[in-house]
């Protein structure tokens, strides 16, 4: 299994914390300007994990959501 892979199995709590991680290092005064590009690099992948993972659970509240409007309506009739 490639890197890439392996990060997009990870749930949304481990790419926050990798990501706050990356933030944490960043942050250091002895960051080089060449590790914090490659720390910059990593980040916005984990970013793009946690968008990615918060969009599925948005999906799914709105599915079921819409379950519950439409149980209420017909138990309502």
């Amino acid at each position: 299994m490639n890197h890439t892979a392996e990060m997009a199995e990870l749930s949304f709590e481990e790419a926050m914390q990798k990501l706050e991680g990356i933030l944490e290092k960043m942050s250091a005064p002895e960051a080089k300007l060449e590790d914090m590009l490659v720390l910059y690099e990593e980040g916005v992948a984990f970013l793009k994990i946690c968008k990615s993972k918060l969009g599925e659970a948005e999906a799914k509240i709105s599915i079921l959501n819409e379950r519950l409007a439409k149980e209420a309506e017909n138990q309502e009739h």
